[in-house]
């Protein structure tokens, strides 16, 4: 695939933009995850020579690295150099230009006015990626917040076993000691916090925040 300069601001406004912010990182993520089925019944893989596949697949791993994730220069030269062991820069730019060269599937986008490679591929394995990452904090989150409320439940029914009864309750006894632990800047709650959190909750039921649930 041959990759032409874009020489003017119209070129520029035409590319389009890479949909991951720069901003996103995946420092820990440790693999890559690589489509072989994909792979095996590629073009690239049967078309291109064995030194423009080694240089593709370096340059893939790469792309993992950079900012944003998932992208490349569009030097031609910062490329070369950064393939190990380094290429002559003016034979990488010559097998660029080959239909299966090194930048197959590679096209040109914007990020925030900068130009730079980015591939449809590698492009959906990181957002899957990011996707992934979110759904695991998601559920760390829900299972954390799970214990607290196991927790604060047991502490609030050795205070008011009526109000530990009431699940209703105890929710709006969490979210008030998360309120107060933030405003005083405290990673932990202290006796005080529930206790100050009870006597809110009865004031709040006074005035009829939680109405009686009707029984069958």
């Amino acid at each position: 695939m041959t990759l032409h300069a874009v020489s003017s601001p119209e070129d520029v406004s035409g590319l389009p933009e890479y949909p991951i912010d720069a901003d996103c990182r995946l420092d820990s993520h440790g693999f890559v995850q690589w489509e072989f089925r994909r792979w095996l019944s590629s073009d690239m893989r049967w078309n291109g020579t064995h030194e423009c596949k080694s240089m593709w697949f370096e340059l893939l791993n790469l792309a993992h690295s950079e900012t944003p994730v998932g992208t490349l220069p569009s030097d031609l030269r910062r490329l070369a150099r950064m393939i190990e062991p380094a290429v002559d820069r003016d034979h990488f730019a010559e097998l660029c230009k080959l239909e299966h060269g090194p930048l197959h599937g590679w096209i040109r986008c914007r990020v925030d006015g900068e130009i730079r490679l980015m591939h449809p591929v590698v492009t959906r394995i990181v957002t899957a990626a990011f996707a992934a990452r979110a759904n695991h904090v998601a559920r760390v989150e829900a299972a954390s917040q799970k214990r607290r409320l196991q927790r604060l439940t047991e502490d609030v029914a050795a205070l008011s076993p009526v109000i530990a009864g009431d699940m209703r309750k105890v929710k709006w006894i969490d979210a008030a000691i998360q309120e107060r632990m933030k405003l005083h800047g405290r990673t932990r709650r202290i006796v005080d916090d529930l206790h100050t959190a009870i006597q809110a909750c009865i004031e709040e039921d006074r005035r009829g925040r939680f109405p009686k649930i009707a029984q069958n």
